[in-house]
Formats: structure tokens, C-alpha cells, sequence
């Protein structure tokens, strides 16, 4: 059982890596369902492991390497899992994410932010292209509009987002 301390040092770690494993998850598993059960089963196995965690050393990788185990349990477990990443290219994944997590969350910040700025129409596109997966026919369909029309108004606002994104991250000092 963990210390009063302890499990409040657990929770300050993981409150501050959990994005950067969860997005690692969701890069290896497509179904978000799922990856978003990864990533509790992630984090119950490490507070069932924190008494070994050392503190000199970095809390990003230990909590990835563990994830990555999750994963590959994930994948004994499903024998129709067509997760196409082999064991070595697992490993370079999961040791480069802690590198490239910095930076992915500054570019998800900025995204969210630029999101907030779209008008409601360029949003509704979105959401019904990416949340609902809609191809540009059904969405021209759904508008009452043409797929060439909906495939046009798609780029731009793609675009749109792309330069405000460059332009925060410029901002924040971050590359863009």
C-alpha cells in the first residue's frame, strides 16, 4: 500500500505525462474505445508498480514502457488484432515518443486553440468529416451542397488551421 505521499507524487506524474501516453496509445491503437482502455489499464499498473519506480529517474519513459506492455498484452489477447507495427518498430516508437511528446502536446494546444476561432459552418465540416467519418459525397448530401463544393471548403479550412497553428507555435517559440 502506498503512502499518503506517495500516492500524491503518483498523482502529480501521471497528471503530467498522461496526455503524452495517451496520445502515444492512441497513435498504435486505432480503436479509440480501446485505447482509451489501455490507457486506464496503463495507469492502474502503474500505481500497482509505483513502490519500484525510481525517482532519479525521468517518469515519461517508465510510464511509456509500461503502456507498451499493456499494448502488447492487448495484442496477444486479440488474436485479430491487425496492428501491423512489429515488436523493434514498437520499441523505436515508444523510445522517440518521450522526445516527440513535448512538442505533439504544444501542437494539440495549438490546434484546440485555432479550432475555437473557426466559424461554426468550418467546425460543423470538421465534426462531420473527423468525428463522424463522413466522405465529402455524403457530407455534400447532408448540406444540401456538392462534393466538389464540400472537398474545396475542406481545404481551405485545413489550411486555415495550418497557418494559425504555425503562427501560435511561432509565438510560443515552439517550431512550426
Amino acid at each position: 500500500m502506498l503512502s499518503d505521499a506517495q500516492q500524491e507524487l503518483f498523482t502529480r506524474l501521471w497528471t503530467s505525462v498522461q496526455p503524452a501516453v495517451s496520445g502515444y496509445i492512441h497513435a498504435l491503437v486505432r480503436d479509440d474505445p480501446v485505447a482509451d482502455d489501455l490507457t486506464q489499464e496503463t495507469a492502474l499498473a502503474l500505481l500497482r508498480t509505483f513502490s519500484s519506480y525510481d525517482p532519479q529517474r525521468p517518469f515519461l519513459p517508465w510510464a511509456l514502457n509500461t503502456a507498451k506492455f499493456q499494448i502488447l498484452g492487448h495484442r496477444r489477447d486479440e488474436a485479430r488484432c491487425k496492428v501491423l507495427f512489429d515488436d523493434d518498430l514498437l520499441d523505436r516508437i515508444t523510445e522517440n515518443w518521450s522526445e516527440a511528446a513535448p512538442q505533439i502536446s504544444g501542437e494539440q494546444a495549438a490546434l484546440g486553440e485555432c479550432l475555437e476561432t473557426l466559424a461554426p459552418h468550418a467546425r460543423k465540416l470538421l465534426r462531420l468529416r473527423y468525428d463522424e467519418a463522413l466522405d465529402s459525397t455524403q457530407i455534400a448530401r447532408h448540406l444540401a451542397t456538392t462534393a466538389a463544393a464540400v472537398r474545396m471548403a475542406l481545404q481551405r479550412v485545413r489550411e486555415q488551421l495550418r497557418i494559425c497553428v504555425e503562427r501560435r507555435l511561432q509565438t510560443r517559440g515552439g517550431v512550426a
